[in-house]
């Protein structure tokens, strides 16, 4: 246990790091729109949506009541969901990063819970960084195509955020597959 939460950890650093880069770069912009005037956007969000809270338009309780009126709204457009946070607080505070970090631990803990269970399957360090690779491949391509099918959010930004997953689960896989022993008995001791 003690070389699984070592290695978690470990897994959980590389993560941030190529979070803190990845994120940083011009990539973030895939599938966005400048809206011009953000002040008045905001203003008009304030008023609109006075509360936090995930908004739909046209709105779910609107289904409920007429679901003729919410098909024609739906189909005459725009349709839109709406994450708005009233008092959001800095834009990467402190808070943000370490929550954002132990979040990246436990998943890393989670990963190597996962490997420890299939790794007497694999028969090398390479099987058992692919398959971790392949565990995140596999969850991108749920969540993140998913998230255009039915949520069609942009397919650029997916694709974006799906490479973000693949790629953070395999360099997670390249250090938890030194912590985690498989067939070969390759490991960290």
């Amino acid at each position: 246990m003690k070389k699984l939460i070592a290695g978690s950890l470990l897994a959980a650093v590389a993560m941030f790091i190529f979070g803190a880069v990845y994120w940083s770069s011009p990539v973030l912009q895939a599938g966005a729109r400048d809206i011009g005037d953000d002040a008045a956007v905001q203003a008009v969000l304030r008023q609109t949506f006075p509360e936090t809270g995930l908004y739909w338009v046209p709105g779910n309780d609107l289904y409920a009541e007429d679901a003729e009126l919410y098909t024609r709204l739906h189909e005459a457009g725009p349709v839109a969901m709406i994450n708005i946070t009233q008092s959001p607080g800095a834009p990467m505070g402190a808070k943000t990063f370490i929550f954002g970090f132990l979040h990246e631990w436990v998943v890393c803990f989670l990963i190597g819970l996962l490997l420890v269970m299939v790794s007497p399957a694999l028969a090398s360090y390479g099987a058992r960084v692919g398959f971790v690779t392949f565990t995140g491949l596999t969850m991108a391509v749920f969540v993140d195509l998913g998230a255009v099918i039915w949520w069609r959010m942009p397919l650029a930004f997916q694709l974006v955020d799906g490479l973000y997953n693949v790629v953070a689960w395999m360099l997670a896989g390249l250090v938890l597959a030194r912590f985690v022993p498989g067939k070969d008995a390759t490991a960290v001791t």
